[in-house]
């Protein structure tokens, strides 16, 4: 396979030292640091003439031939990086994106949590998947169960019941303790596809480490394992200072909403507003149904949730994805009777001061909602007694 390879951030030593498969064939490499370059292909044995400077990537894009482009970057500039190379007219099922963060790369944070709660599954009887929404918005010290809080940032539904069933055969079907499994959505959550989506290829090989898994991706698993230096891909992040309640390290001290939030407010509301994947909904309707059973086959009671939004976000929100997301999640609990759904948009008392951003419940936002759905959990527990 020939590769387009882009190193951005200063990143080609990280990645041809360690990262990549020794035996990659290269057509070129676009590089931000050419003089720098030069020297580490003198040591690595690499021709200096496959050296092409960041502002020749339109001119690489367009005239060499190649499988794919293979671009190694920070993830401060994953959005920026993404808008060239659309500009650029870069075919998606041409498309790999690789973040490194401090040489060390991130997608190693959630191989992390699946081998944490792997040892230490007697300990929880609850947990959550989901969004974002989940990862910054559920506060486990609210909870009177043990929660253990799996959300991550553009985790699809097809990633939430890959989880689920990780967890159920850790711990449910008498194995375990687990009582409740909390599926955190977002309005648009049957429409959305992770390794579908041209800007969130990044965000893959989280779960390509974690579980040997790229679901919908263009490229095939053992292809994609072979861009790669097996050495790099057995790397393991050490368990120590393991914080249950920020498992994937989404948490920061987000306060209140800023005025760059407010700017981009409509806009960011307005991007489910005219996309519709019949497809994709069509299998994220199965993946729920078959998730419901999962958790009503180990005796465990789902609960369905959204959690709260600005008071912005829920007026302007499309209304005809809203309806059709209420419209299936009603036939998804007409099908599995013992599932629960709770609807955050609904709560009162929730005001700009509890977000980060128009959607995001900040730290303070977390904890309040938490605390009200600790109270919907025991009430539901209450009624099964």
């Amino acid at each position: 396979m020939r590769i387009l390879l882009v190193t951005l951030s200063g990143l080609l030593p990280a990645a041809l030292g360690n990262v990549l498969n020794p035996k990659n064939e290269y057509c070129a490499i676009v590089v931000d640091e050419p003089e720098p370059a030069r020297e580490l292909f003198n040591k690595v044995g690499l021709p200096e003439s496959l050296i092409h400077p960041l502002y020749e990537l339109k001119e690489c894009i367009e005239d060499f031939h190649y499988d794919c482009l293979f671009c190694i970057s920070s993830r401060e500039i994953v959005w920026e990086i993404h808008k060239k190379f659309k500009k650029y007219n870069l075919p998606q099922n041409k498309f790999v994106h690789y973040c490194l963060t401090d040489g060390i790369n991130n997608g190693f944070i959630f191989e992390r949590v699946l081998r944490y709660y792997k040892e230490h599954a007697a300990d929880f009887d609850m947990f959550a998947t989901g969004i974002s929404y989940i990862a910054v918005g559920l506060d486990a010290t609210q909870f009177t169960r043990k929660l253990f809080n799996f959300g991550r940032s553009s985790q699809d539904l097809y990633y939430d019941y890959q989880i689920a069933k990780f967890v159920l055969s850790k711990t449910g079907g008498g194995r375990g303790k687990i009582r409740y499994a909390l599926i955190g959505l977002a309005p648009y959550s049957f429409h959305y596809d992770q390794s579908k989506s041209y800007s969130l290829a990044w965000r893959l090989p989280h779960y390509f480490i974690a579980m040997n898994d790229l679901h919908n991706f263009w490229m095939s698993e053992d292809k994609y394992r072979g861009l790669f230096s097996q050495e790099y891909l057995s790397f393991k992040i050490p368990l120590e200072n393991f914080d249950p309640n920020n498992a994937n390290l989404e948490k920061s001290p987000f306060h209140l909403i800023s005025l760059q939030h407010r700017v981009d407010a409509r806009d960011r509301i307005d991007v489910w507003k005219d996309k519709s994947f019949p497809e994709t909904c069509k299998e994220n309707i199965k993946i729920l149904d078959d998730y419901l059973t999962l958790c009503e086959k180990n005796k465990v009671m789902a609960v369905m949730f959204l959690p709260p939004m600005t008071e912005g976000y829920v007026k302007h929100f499309s209304r005809q994805k809203l309806d059709e997301f209420h419209y299936l999640i009603r036939e998804a609990r007409k099908k599995h009777s013992t599932a629960v759904f709770f609807d955050g948009w609904k709560l009162e008392g929730f005001s700009d001061k509890d977000f980060y951003d128009v959607d995001h419940l900040n730290i303070q936002g977390a904890a309040k909602f938490s605390a009200i759905f600790n109270n919907v959990i025991e009430q539901l527990e209450n009624q099964q007694k």
